[in-house]
């Protein structure tokens, strides 16, 4: 794995990133007047609520609750910011799935991993044969209330596009990642999503009523969730002919998100070693937000013949 702690000076800024890096700029803009703020697509109400969100560490539950609405509500109020494009299918392994895009943030916006530079983009991955699983499942998971109202939510990336570059910050699901905890009885308690709500309950009953399709669950995504997100990524990249590259963002890892085999080491550190990524600075006012970038031909490579948008 390349050496990706070693500093660089670069336009009178010191870059945590290899010396072979380069340097971008993107043009100066203030994100979160743009795209918070002066949200036009959203009401005064939910622009103020927002820019709250950016700005107060208020946990999310407090703030529902000072608000008087659920939970729910409030989330998708953070994650619903922008039209939702029509999905774009694809199929990974044989198995359909659909990737629809947003050209607005999400609440991650608030977590501190979010550069903010040029346009957001919100993508979101679904099954779409939703009889292979019971949507019960899908939403045990979505405690983040990312599904817009679609069954057969899988997961979500996030980030921005400037140039040429889709720089994305984050790529997750909680189905793929919680499954064990969820529908497996694992761990005693842990958070699930009832109605508008998200509860720390005893596993017992979610495995009782969803443990015999983890079978199913393994076998159509959770095995191979890292490739089929790639793999809606690229699905939505290719319907936009200007975007030729994938950056992911390299954040400064946890202890434990370094450990070995742990999920945040396989996508943001051993994933960009296979994409034989490169690494760049995007220098943001005085700030370097590190990526590995690569050509989305290289990303199509990687996903192979396994993976097939449904226009070819």
């Amino acid at each position: 794995m390349a050496d990706r702690t070693a500093a660089h000076l670069s336009n009178d800024h010191v870059c945590a990133v290899p010396a072979a890096a380069t340097t971008v700029v993107p043009p100066a803009d203030d994100f979160i007047k743009r795209w918070v703020h002066d949200n036009h697509w959203l009401s005064p109400e939910r622009r103020k609520l927002l820019g709250r969100w950016v700005d107060d560490p208020t946990p999310r539950e407090e703030v529902a609750e000072q608000l008087g609405t659920s939970l729910g509500e409030l989330l998708r109020s953070f994650n619903n910011t922008a039209p939702i494009s029509p999905p774009i299918g694809f199929r990974y392994r044989s198995v359909g799935f659909a990737v629809t895009a947003m050209a607005g943030t999400c609440d991650d916006i608030a977590d501190g991993r979010y550069p903010q530079f040029g346009t957001p983009v919100t993508l979101r991955c679904y099954l779409t044969d939703t009889s292979l699983l019971p949507q019960g499942m899908f939403e045990a998971a979505d405690w983040n209330f990312m599904d817009a109202g679609r069954p057969g939510f899988l997961g979500y990336a996030y980030g921005v596009r400037s140039g040429e570059t889709l720089y994305l910050a984050g790529v997750q699901s909680d189905i793929a990642v919680r499954y064990s905890y969820l529908f497996q009885g694992r761990g005693g308690e842990t958070e699930i999503r009832v109605g508008d709500e998200v509860q720390a309950r005893g596993t017992e009953d979610p495995a009782a009523l969803y443990g015999q399709y983890v079978s199913a669950l393994r076998r159509t995504f959770q095995r191979y969730w890292i490739q089929v997100m790639l793999g809606a990524v690229t699905a939505w990249a290719e319907t936009e002919q200007e975007l030729t590259e994938l950056g992911l963002l390299e954040f400064p890892l946890t202890a434990e998100e370094g450990t070995q085999g742990h999920v945040v080491q396989r996508v943001y550190r051993e994933l960009p070693d296979r994409l034989e990524s490169t690494s760049r600075c995007v220098r943001v006012a005085d700030r370097c937000h590190p990526y590995t970038v690569a050509l989305f031909d290289e990303v199509t490579r990687y996903l192979g013949d396994r993976w097939k948008p449904d226009r070819r």
